[in-house]
């Protein structure tokens, strides 16, 4: 048990992963991407993408790339932008 502001919790899990990352950086019409791409250890089918421009985090798989509104709204990007780092996923995953 911990505390925190005089405030008690309790850890539920606490682990160190050892993981490899893909960092990828391109440049779309519209602007540059700054990417890591890790294996995700909840789902065999899916890859953790870190936007390390924008500092968010997205927990996709290629069946899920289909889905409008997912990269718009997990990474903050317009349509157009989305579209591009849609596009480059499905080649790179």
């Amino acid at each position: 048990m911990g505390d925190i502001m005089g405030k008690k919790y309790d850890v539920i899990n606490d682990e160190t992963v050892r993981k490899d990352v893909r960092y990828v950086s391109f440049m779309g019409q519209l602007q540059r991407y700054d990417l890591a791409i890790l294996d995700d250890h909840e789902d065999a089918n899916k890859k953790l993408i870190i936007n390390l421009r924008k500092n968010r985090c997205l927990s996709i798989g290629k069946e899920d790339l289909q889905d409008k509104g997912v990269i718009e709204h997990t990474f903050k990007e317009a349509n157009m932008e989305a579209d591009e780092i849609r596009h480059f996923l499905q080649n790179n995953l």
